[in-house]
């Protein structure tokens, strides 16, 4: 007789369309799981006969030296930048990162933070990550998290991220400056909704406040369609601003087809400086995002929750309480051909 499978709470999380630190959250009754949530996962586990495992529970709470690191993908040039600097910071402390691709797919990124877990990491870091705010609470209940790039959406998950305020102003007021009188911000659908929100919004606020009319467009990966749909719309001296150094490459070949002149009747800026942004073909404005800093702040904040050592070799206390720990950073905007002109 074949001996029948018994359901696991990876398997709950599958057949709920969840993470499975969200089903370990709810199913332990834990308040921060919204009771809608809660039920509809209840509801599953008891469907596929789940039974609490206490030994595998106690077994996953062990710690090693690895640390996590979740990208959303490997396109973007500001990802692979920023990989490398936590690897620095990491290895400075005796750690070891462990890199995994999340991908936009949500049981790809579910299994990719389940395989993290099953490591049983010292802490997890997500780079701009679109998982909802309730699973990534849930998953800073099992190990210390991080996010960069992104608000934490608060429980035990801390976040090192730039200052959206700073950077929209120092964009806005450079497109003022050269005369611009709209600004478009064109950003990616399939991208974190919380990152892409939190800079369209502090984009909009500046411009209000430097009396630009403002608009917002979505792309796929090319932003080339949007571009060019915004120039055919709006013949006064107009101000592109796209989210990353990735798409804004393809709005270079858009603005050259078009005529217009960089830095007299149109002005290009996006976010990230990365290489991209240094290469001569493309010369980008773009907001500067301190990535060695973005990298050791990470490391460190997750090191303290986890009361792991510090850079210089000292033994650090575990971060008391559920508090969650915000580090901002002071962003610059590089200026060059693509808004300045040749």
């Amino acid at each position: 007789m074949t001996k029948a499978h018994t359901a696991t709470q990876s398997d709950v999380a599958r057949a709920a369309g969840v993470s499975r630190s969200l089903v370990s959250l709810a199913l332990s009754g834990s308040p921060k799981v919204a009771a809608g949530t809660r039920e509809r996962i209840e509801e599953v586990a008891a469907s596929l006969g789940y039974r609490v495992n206490v030994s595998a529970s106690s077994l996953a709470r062990k710690r090693s030296t690895i640390i996590g690191l979740v990208l959303p993908n490997l396109r973007n040039a500001f990802f692979e930048q920023i990989a490398a600097c936590l690897g620095r910071a990491a290895a400075r402390r005796g750690l070891t990162l462990f890199v995994t691709v999340g991908s936009d797919q949500s049981e790809v990124l579910h299994q990719a933070v389940e395989s993290l877990l099953g490591v049983r990491v010292a802490g997890i870091i997500f780079v701009s990550p679109w998982l909802p705010g309730e699973d990534l609470v849930a998953i800073g209940e099992e190990v210390p998290v991080c996010v960069i790039g992104r608000r934490s959406p608060g429980g035990r998950v801390d976040s090192v991220r730039v200052d959206e305020e700073a950077a929209a102003h120092l964009v806005v007021d450079h497109l003022a400056t050269l005369g611009m009188r709209t600004m478009c911000y064109i950003g990616p659908r399939l991208t974190d909704a919380a990152s892409r929100h939190d800079r369209e919004h502090s984009l909009a606020r500046a411009a209000d406040a430097a009396g630009l009319a403002f608009e917002v467009r979505s792309c796929g990966e090319d932003a080339g369609p949007a571009t060019r749909a915004a120039l055919q719309d709006h013949p006064e001296p107009l101000g592109l601003v796209i989210h990353n150094d990735v798409l804004a490459i393809d709005a270079v070949p858009v603005l050259r087809e078009s005529r217009r002149e960089p830095g007299v009747d149109v002005a290009l800026a996006s976010y990230d400086n990365t290489y991209l942004a240094l290469r001569e073909e493309f010369s980008l404005t773009s907001v500067d995002q301190p990535e060695d800093l973005l990298g050791e702040q990470g490391v460190d904040l997750v090191c303290r929750r986890a009361g792991l050592t510090s850079d210089d070799g000292s033994q650090v206390g575990a971060a008391s309480g559920t508090e969650a720990h915000s580090v901002v950073l002071e962003p610059e905007l590089v200026a060059r051909a693509s808004s300045l002109g040749r």
